[in-house]
């Protein structure tokens, strides 16, 4: 356990550095930005449109880079028999997979921050529903700015001092839209609907939920296949209530309703609906429940991957 923090430190590293992790942000992130010019042809309902469309966008974006780093840091380094040097070494495969998931939730923290940084600066923004809408077309340029200062300030990193372009311009995507969210915060009259956090941090954990249940399916198949039996899950996760609420008397129903991973508790579209405050004690359970259900089955992977030789790779 003492190689824990080592393993995670560089896990997490070698996920921001795929070049899928920072095209998906910055796809989300754009898409969040022009949501306003999609939303503008609604009959006066435009910031509920804007906020389904921008959370859908965020909580896909999350769980599928939440499969695809997963799906590379485990199934990608038993495939280049990466894990064959790792476990040659006093690292038990329990550890080796614990420090996969931490690394995937703390890369995932890159992920919601500045998508919801551009959301509230969107909303702010306003949407063109009518000639007499309060648009504040100025605030675009808190949030391009950014983007614009990450990457040539990556780029440069990159050509002077070798850094990776990818991780270099998450990082500082992350840092300089916390700098202009706080600026804006100042200079805009009114207040920031800075309480987005609350449901996109459940959004996070939903992410976190699918990691470990990404991880068993590394273990057994290639990314496509990760990816495929991934989207089922997560497809049967959002209708489970649906379709076992009135079948839940039955023992075996039961068992399989607590298997399949919940994801409707993740999504709270109340919260910006009927504008219904998210209790704290509505945290803490979700929180335990993820924590339960990741400790289940990181078990699971563990005892596969126990079993298994990784020495041949698949």
């Amino acid at each position: 356990m003492r190689a824990l923090p080592a393993l995670i430190q560089v896990s997490f590293q070698n996920i921001i550095r795929q070049s899928f992790f920072y095209l998906a942000i910055l796809g989300a992130y754009l898409f969040i930005v022009s949501t306003p010019a999609f939303t503008m042809f609604t009959f006066f309902d435009a910031e509920k449109l804007l906020l389904d469309m921008s959370m859908a966008t965020i909580l896909l974006v999350v769980l599928l880079l939440s499969v695809l780093a997963t799906s590379s840091i485990v199934g990608g380094e038993i495939e280049e028999k990466t894990t064959t040097l790792l476990l040659s070494k006093p690292l038990s495969r329990f550890t080796f997979l614990l420090a996969k998931f931490f690394a995937v939730s703390l890369a995932l923290i890159l992920t919601f921050i500045p998508l919801t940084c551009a959301l509230i600066m969107t909303l702010k923004m306003g949407v063109p529903e009518a000639t007499w809408s309060d648009v504040k077309y100025w605030t675009l340029w808190f949030e391009f700015l950014p983007l614009i200062g990450a990457a040539i300030v990556a780029a440069l990193a990159n050509y002077y001092a070798d850094k990776n372009f990818a991780s270099s311009f998450i990082i500082l995507l992350n840092i300089f839209i916390i700098i202009s969210l706080v600026v804006l915060s100042f200079m805009a009259k009114g207040t920031l609907k800075i309480n987005l956090f609350y449901p996109t941090t459940l959004i996070w954990m939903a992410g976190i939920l699918i990691c470990p249940v990404a991880s068993l399916l590394a273990l057994k198949g290639k990314v496509f296949f990760t990816l495929t039996f991934s989207f089922l899950i997560f497809a049967l996760g959002l209708t489970s209530n649906w379709l076992f609420s009135n079948i839940l008397h039955n023992v075996g129903i039961r068992i399989v309703y607590s298997i399949i991973p919940n994801f409707q508790v993740f999504w709270i579209e109340n919260f910006w609906t009927k504008k219904e405050p998210v209790p704290f004690s509505y945290f803490w359970d979700v929180l335990k429940y993820v924590v339960l259900y990741c400790m289940g089955m990181i078990f699971l992977a563990w005892s596969i991957l126990e079993k298994r030789e990784v020495s041949g790779g698949r």
